[in-house]
């Protein structure tokens, strides 16, 4: 069974004016401990590009599991 941990991240950006805003954004991430969680948020967002983040907090989400369906619309 899948265990989810939420992971909070903040990130830092400039905006026209010089001035430094603050955007904080919420992980649901598989993972098998907490610190695994925060690992595998950190790998995943420096894979990408990102540089001005800072993992704020990270807990075990009551979420027991995550239902992924794929939708195909058929042509009318």
């Amino acid at each position: 069974m899948a265990q989810f941990f939420q992971v909070k991240v903040q990130f830092r950006t400039e905006d026209d004016k010089g001035k430094i805003k603050k955007e904080n954004v919420s992980y649901l991430v598989d993972a098998m401990s907490v610190t695994e969680a925060e690992a595998r948020t950190v790998q995943y967002l420096t894979e990408r590009g990102e540089e001005a983040f800072e993992v704020k907090a990270a807990s075990e989400s009551k979420i027991a599991q995550v239902v992924m369906v794929d939708v195909i619309e058929e042509a009318k």
